[in-house]
């Protein structure tokens, strides 16, 4: 029975080997390494939603969150759904976000250059769920200072280099004020600034991390808000880890929630370019 076994494992691991034939010519695997040391664990290599660049997460209200992201970009569209919760407990604010499912199409260039092993570059993933925690450490008028724990699950899958299937996690401070209004538009400016560390697969660098900081000014009128906020984060290997992306979007309230579009577009190390729609739900 025991050699029956060996056997069958044998030849499932010949048969697995010649299915990734491909896979093995491309990249010149040598028969013995761990493909997993072969890939790039970092934003430039990895799908949109595999290494996220938290922010402060306060709201005044909970709310329930479903929106969608649509690629602008051609050679690596995707569509995906984002269902997020938020609790507003005053001093603390807990926000977590399930990256639900994500329907991606890659070209072979962008497919070999991220060492996928999807051979067609096109499925259906389920991603990874976010956790903040922020907690007000002091108030004064229109200022207010917060200090956020944000971590995420390795629930992403890595072979088709979309997810990084490994945990990471953030600490950082931010700074809240809220200006005088200009022309009826009351400004608030919002600073986030910590480090944020995610694992790789490598045997020699188990994991990266770097400074995280983040800018961001919403305008609010009435019942509509624009905001404009910039990401950043600056990691250790320089290869592709050294993300700025630019999002811009407008909200405008309805009577149970609000409505919320948004564009994402990066500026180095982020090559995406993505819409987002969303529809929030009041809880409260």
């Amino acid at each position: 029975m025991r050699r029956v076994l060996l056997l069958f494992l044998l030849l499932s691991q010949l048969s697995a080997n010649a299915q990734m034939d491909w896979w093995n010519q491309i990249h010149n695997w040598d028969g013995a390494t761990p493909w997993t040391q072969y890939m790039n664990y970092s934003h430039a290599y990895l799908g949109p939603n595999a290494i996220p660049i938290p922010t402060l997460q306060q709201s005044d209200r909970s709310y329930f969150k479903s929106s969608s992201q649509m690629s602008l970009i051609e050679d690596d569209s995707f569509i995906t759904l984002h269902n997020e919760l938020h609790w507003d407990r005053g001093h603390t604010q807990i926000h977590i976000t399930h990256q639900s499912i994500e329907y991606y199409r890659m070209s072979e260039e962008v497919r070999d250059l991220r060492i996928s092993r999807d051979e067609d570059g096109e499925g259906v993933l389920a991603g990874d769920v976010l956790i903040d925690i922020s907690t007000r450490l002091w108030k004064k008028e229109q200022d207010a200072i917060w200090f956020t724990f944000h971590t995420k699950t390795a629930a992403g899958p890595l072979p088709q280099a979309r997810f990084t299937d490994a945990p990471g996690y953030a600490f950082f401070f931010s700074h809240q004020k809220t200006f005088a209004p200009i022309r009826n538009w009351v400004p608030t400016l919002t600073t986030d600034a910590g480090f944020q560390v995610y694992q790789t697969h490598w045997v020699d660098y188990p994991q990266n991390d770097g400074f995280l900081g983040n800018i961001g000014l919403q305008l609010q009128k009435d019942e509509a808000f624009f905001s404009a906020r910039l990401r950043t984060f600056s990691g250790y290997f320089l290869d592709g880890d050294w993300p700025r992306l630019l999002e811009l979007s407008w909200d405008r309230n309805i009577s149970f929630g609000k409505t919320t579009v948004g564009w994402t577009q990066g500026l180095n190390d982020y090559p995406f370019s993505f819409l987002t729609v969303g529809l929030v739900c009041w809880l409260d």
